[in-house]
């Protein structure tokens, strides 16, 4: 998968001034590597409606292919899509290996259905329980390349009521007959239903209304995608292990932005399955999907230095409700976390007999190297400018209590935090001390920034005061995570004014914009490679 773009001063021949210039102002709207892409990329599933070549081609190659559904409370049509692939691509043709249903708890009669049908059904809640479950459709994903087998995956919406085997067959085709591709994505006409009625333009409104024109402005790479939030998609097992999943909506978004970072454009496809049939989600789904993928895209958009974040951005989205005179805000969290690449986790490797991860392994290397930015994990109600404890334990009471909404034992929480505590120097000679602590008391990382400008002895006897405090809470599985900020940290607050200008904060917001500026600089020095020139001291 080492595929380097063409660059794109080699695209244009030698032309007469006014000829390059037209070219040049229609390749600002149209990039010509964009085109090259499409052209190459993109397919139909008619090419690919011969079963039988793509059944050889699959025992050529070697390959088994796993087909995947994703389930919440889908009786009324799961049943319909497992029996139809069941029959026509596994039994009558063998293209498929197994199908699986990975279900997120239903409470209808979907687990019942889709056994009868012949599927294998698996809770996600069961799988992997040590590292705790969430909702979503990308913790279904996630949890389903642990019970696969397939070295070819392909996940299929659940909700389809037009169903075909082209919806297999356009995905799994591409990566047959062309090995320098990793990643399909379906793209059809998606109708709405108007009052009953089915109208074939309307539908795909998140994509069209937030996606599209985010790729636009900070994703270029990406806008010839027809449909990057499209529920269907094939991929290599060897691409998906090192990708992180988000665990509900985004999951597809982040995805592709992933995927171009560390592999390219190039290695994804797109096949067009004509029409897709479902029902449509209502404004109030639409407007927390909307959100929870845009708050995706820019935290994306920042680790890769496209843009920089200085303020706190929430969880919670805020909706104005009421009628007439009675008017209120209603506050809705919208909340997800981030699954690291599966393959980092030890089960996993060793079912699948991986060796554990090497750092001179240069194919896993990229899993190690995702960028992280420290500062879009802080949070406006997780900070205190001003620290009031003068013991260890005081600060630890104060920090649990800012927390404590989303801690769910702050009995254990205590007990972590006081148990814990690396306090780094830095070369000014100032500490900064780091609390942890890892455990089922809460279900994702929760850091909280505390700063005490007169100092605070951690214990009698210490020599020096501490002056900042960072406190960070978390599951087990999410250590990697705590570790990438610590390093973050300890390096960005290395230099004197860095360090006095903090403690100059004084509003929450103060802090975590202070933090993303240094963070920014950071991210600077690293882009343009002069760390081994330029002593930059954070």
């Amino acid at each position: 998968m080492d595929v380097i773009d063409k660059d794109i001063s080699d695209i244009y021949e030698k032309r007469s001034g006014d000829k390059v210039e037209e070219e040049f102002q229609r390749d600002l709207e149209r990039p010509p590597y964009i085109q090259e892409w499409i052209q190459k990329n993109t397919f139909h599933h008619s090419r690919f409606k011969g079963v039988d070549s793509l059944v050889r081609m699959k025992e050529k190659l070697g390959l088994s292919i796993s087909l995947c559904f994703p389930t919440l409370n889908e009786e009324e049509t799961i049943g319909k899509e497992v029996v139809l692939m069941r029959q026509e691509l596994k039994e009558k043709h063998r293209l498929i290996d197994e199908i699986a249903v990975v279900d997120s708890g239903s409470v209808d009669n979907t687990e019942r259905v889709a056994k009868d049908a012949g599927a294998d059904f698996y809770l996600s809640s069961e799988i992997l329980p040590q590292y705790r479950s969430y909702s979503g459709k990308g913790e279904n994903l996630w949890k389903s390349l642990y019970v696969l087998n397939g070295d070819i995956i392909c996940w299929i919406d659940a909700d389809i009521t037009n169903i075909h085997p082209r919806f297999v067959l356009g995905l799994v085709g591409p990566l047959l007959i062309r090995q320098d591709l990793s990643y399909i994505k379906a793209f059809y006409k998606r109708p709405i239903s108007v009052k009953g009625e089915l109208h074939y333009t309307g539908g795909g409104r998140v994509t069209e209304l937030v996606v599209r024109p985010f790729f636009n402005l900070l994703f270029p790479e990406l806008t010839g995608l027809a449909q990057p939030l499209s529920g269907e998609y094939a991929a290599r097992r060897r691409l998906l292990e090192r990708l992180p999943f988000f665990n509900g909506y985004g999951v597809e978004s982040g995805h592709l932005i992933d995927i171009l970072r560390l592999f390219g454009i190039k290695i994804i496809g797109q096949c067009d399955l004509d029409v897709r049939i479902h029902k449509n989600q209502n404004i109030e789904a639409l407007r927390s999907m909307s959100y929870r993928i845009l708050k995706i895209l820019l935290q994306r958009a920042d680790d890769m230095g496209r843009i920089e974040i200085f303020q706190d951005i929430s969880d919670s989205l805020q909706v104005l409700t009421g009628v007439k005179n009675d008017y209120s805000i209603e506050k809705m969290k919208v909340w997800g976390i981030e699954r690291p690449p599966i393959i980092t986790f030890p089960e996993y490797r060793k079912k699948r007999d991986i060796p554990d991860i090497d750092a001179s392994d240069t194919s896993t290397e990229r899993v190690r190297s995702l960028p992280y930015t420290a500062s879009l994990m802080f949070h406006n109600n997780l900070i205190i400018p001003r620290l009031k404890g003068k013991t260890k334990r005081e600060l630890i009471k104060e920090i649990v209590a800012v927390g404590k909404g989303k801690i769910l034992n702050q009995t254990k929480a205590k007990k972590a935090l006081l148990d814990s505590g690396t306090i780094v120097e830095t070369p000014i000679g100032k500490s900064l001390v780091f609390l942890h602590g890892f455990g089922d008391f809460v279900d994702d990382i929760i850091p909280i920034i505390g700063l005490a400008p007169n100092g605070v002895y951690l214990k009698p006897g210490d020599k020096d005061p501490i002056h900042i405090v960072f406190a960070f809470l978390a599951p087990e599985f999410l250590g990697e995570i705590y570790t990438k900020i610590v390093d973050s940290l300890s390096r960005i607050f290395s230099k004197m004014e860095h360090f006095e200008w903090l403690l100059r904060c004084r509003t929450p917001d103060e802090i975590i914009a202070f933090i993303s500026y240094l963070e920014a600089k950071n991210k600077i020095i690293k882009m343009l490679k002069v760390e081994n020139t330029y002593q930059a001291p954070f």
